[in-house]
């Protein structure tokens, strides 16, 4: 038997969301074999370690011949591309199954768009398990980071990179000098407060220490996990600036403000020029600077034309952005 153990940690895939997915399963009619976490390290090759043996091994014939049975796979961390159009992952697990089990079998995902662009027999329906989490998080910890509302402004923006990323390194040395922002690297410039080599898996922790930067700024730069032309994410960088009532711009994959639009937040075309969203990825970093730097780099720009929406983001984020993620899901779940 395996003893393949994912390093994943619980904050992508909690209790909260377990009870959750088993029952909005049950309310759209299925029996199902519920696999919390699928992907496992190590990545190589550009796919992540997916053990489904001892999984397939308690699926009876009949099982599987039963109308209403579904194999359910959770991805509870973003997929791999290659070539930006095939799902590594998908691919892998296309293999371990028959025509009639893939059929059967209902990928459980992160990255948006996948179901565009996976052609197959394999269920694709979006769940942000991570962000989900978080959010329920930030509920629970709300009194240890509600005072990020209580401004002290010192920068026009604050941009976070964390992990290098060739776009991370980039987006860097354009704003590293800027005197109206403050910028991180993990090397070069890191968080006085908050190294991000002392960074873990707990957003929130990591949010509460972080407080005194987001307090000091009027908006956010979010320098997004994926930065690549194919189905990305919305992380907790993104949704930590709607909580400290951020106005916000992304530099992330392509289509991201319309994706984040899509999910029912405010984009800031008052204070960006987000024209640059849709470009490829060899254009889009460099025309989100060239469009918006003379801005951001104005000691004397405001953004109080933006503070009904951020308080609008905000509101969502906290009391309507776990169900509308529900309901995306089970109106998706009804497909399969």
């Amino acid at each position: 038997m395996s003893t393949s153990i994912s390093l994943i940690p619980d904050t992508y895939a909690g209790k909260k969301f377990k009870k959750t997915i088993n029952l909005l399963l049950n309310s759209a009619g299925f029996k199902s074999y519920f696999v919390p976490s699928i992907l496992d390290r190590p990545i190589e090759k550009g796919c992540w370690a997916i053990n489904l043996n001892d999984h397939l091994a308690n699926i009876t014939e009949s099982d599987w011949r039963r109308k209403n049975f579904r194999l359910v796979l959770h991805a509870q961390d973003f997929c791999h591309y290659y070539n930006n159009s095939l799902c590594t992952e998908l691919h892998f697990i296309e293999q371990q199954l028959t025509p009639e089990q893939q059929m059967k079998t209902i990928f459980v995902h992160w990255d948006h768009g996948l179901s565009d662009l996976y052609i197959g027999n394999i269920k694709c329906v979006e769940f942000a398990s991570h962000s989900y989490e978080l959010v329920h998080a930030l509920h629970t910890h709300w009194d240890r980071w509600k005072e990020v509302h209580n401004k002290d402004i010192k920068y026009n923006f604050i941009c976070l990179n964390g992990w290098l990323r060739k776009h991370r390194i980039e987006l860097y040395e354009i704003l590293k000098d800027i005197p109206t922002g403050f910028t991180t690297h993990i090397n070069h410039n890191p968080a006085p407060m908050h190294p991000y080599c002392n960074y873990n898996f707990n957003n929130v922790e990591n949010f509460v220490k972080l407080m005194p930067l987001y307090q000091q700024a009027k908006a956010s730069i979010v320098s997004e996990t994926i930065y690549a032309d194919h189905p990305g994410i919305i992380t907790e960088k993104t949704l930590l600036a709607i909580a400290a009532k951020h106005p916000f711009m992304c530099i992330g994959h392509q289509g991201i403000h319309r994706e984040i639009a899509e999910r029912g937040f405010e984009n800031f075309n008052e204070l960006f020029d987000l024209s640059y969203d849709t470009l490829a990825s060899e254009h889009r970093l460099d025309a989100a600077m060239d469009l918006n730097l003379y801005n951001l780099s104005d000691s004397e720009w405001d953004v109080v034309c933006a503070q009904e929406k951020t308080e609008r983001n905000f509101d969502f984020l906290m009391n309507g952005y776990t169900k509308s993620i529900e309901q995306r899901f089970l109106t998706r779940l009804k497909n399969c």
